[in-house]
């Protein structure tokens, strides 16, 4: 069709200038295209496509996806288990996905201060250790766990973290919260932001029995819950998800999790914390290295808990118990026995 158009346009014309015109004219636009259509292509290939996720990369997606090896239910037999107090509870070998035990997994449970474990990726997905945050009036409030900090401090985000993961403090949560995306005029704009990125790294990682409404796992009044009861949650196999993802992309963190006591030295900008874990198994079951605990009267007692022996990595999640250190020491016992440890 172009080129009958043309062949009528130049029939049609009986200057030679204007047919000279014409054709150069014509010769332009297909040579301006061609230039535009390979251009475009070569930046296609160099740029990397963004994902409406955190804009993160679809190479980058494909590394933080990670899942155990889900077999069928039916096929997965543990008569031989020890009972345990949890309502659910997964164990794997993160070394090759095999799943080890699981009772009720994909349950929507409330997590209590697993959450942290969410609320620390999405810090140190923006921010580094060494960074400070300041300590606002209404983090320093936070009840009932807490490091004690105080309204106008500074600390950097290891000290936070330090403080989460051994005496699960929600004051430093909620700084953490508060200080990460960059709104310190704004501190409650800048909470929710950081909230909507837990979620968004949730969705991201496959997680899509999980939700959050706050940085600490505490529970909120039932208005502003939406009619949701839990109000936040989450699943066994979820939370053994993101804990994976936390330790495996910053083995720093497990380092801290595994000491029984941090002393954060007084400083200008501070005064002295004395930490003590909450994490019994640290110094009672051989090969614990941390990770987390938790409890809410809704939750009931909650943990993540991570062992190494050799080069046998296992990752275990309890929600919803009553005695989670002797149902993690029965779970530990027995996925050892079956892997002849």
């Amino acid at each position: 069709m172009f080129w009958l158009c043309l062949r009528k346009k130049l029939a049609g014309s009986s200057s030679p200038f204007m047919i000279i015109r014409t054709v150069f004219t014509i010769c332009s636009i297909i040579l301006l295209s061609t230039f535009i259509l390979f251009k475009s292509d070569e930046v296609l290939k160099e740029k990397k496509v963004e994902s409406p996720v955190l804009g993160v990369s679809k190479d980058r997606i494909s590394e933080n996806i990670w899942s155990p090896k889900i077999i069928d239910s039916e096929s997965l037999n543990f008569s031989d288990a020890p009972e345990i107090t949890a309502k659910s509870a997964f164990f794997i070998n993160t070394n090759t996905g095999e799943i080890l035990y699981e009772k009720n997994p994909q349950e929507q449970l409330s997590i209590a201060s697993l959450t942290k474990i969410m609320t620390t990726i999405i810090a140190l997905e923006n921010k580094s250790f060494d960074d400070k945050y300041f300590i606002s009036k209404r983090a320093s409030e936070m009840e009932p766990d807490k490091m004690l900090l105080i309204e106008g401090e500074s600390l950097t985000l290891k000290q936070l973290l330090s403080g989460i993961f051994l005496v699960s403090a929600n004051d430093a949560a909620e700084a953490i919260a508060e200080g990460t995306t960059g709104r310190r005029e704004d501190l409650p704009a800048g909470r929710q932001e950081f909230i909507t990125l837990m979620n968004s790294k949730a969705a991201q990682l496959g997680m899509n029995k999980t939700i959050f409404v706050n940085p600490t796992g505490l529970e909120e009044d039932p208005e502003f819950c939406e009619g949701r009861i839990p109000c936040q949650y989450s699943t066994a196999l979820d939370a053994a998800i993101m804990s994976r993802y936390l330790i495996n992309r910053w083995p720093e963190i497990v380092n801290i999790s595994s000491q029984p006591h941090i002393y954060i030295e007084q400083s200008t900008d501070h005064q002295d914390y004395d930490l003590y874990s909450g994490i019994n198994l640290l110094t009672t079951y051989p090969g614990v290295v941390g990770l987390k605990t938790g409890f809410t009267p809704a939750a009931g007692l909650t943990l993540a808990t991570l062992a190494r022996r050799g080069n046998t990595e296992i990752l275990g999640v309890l929600l919803g118990a009553t005695d989670r250190r002797d149902d993690a020491k029965l779970m530990l016992d027995y996925v050892y026995a079956k892997l002849g440890n």
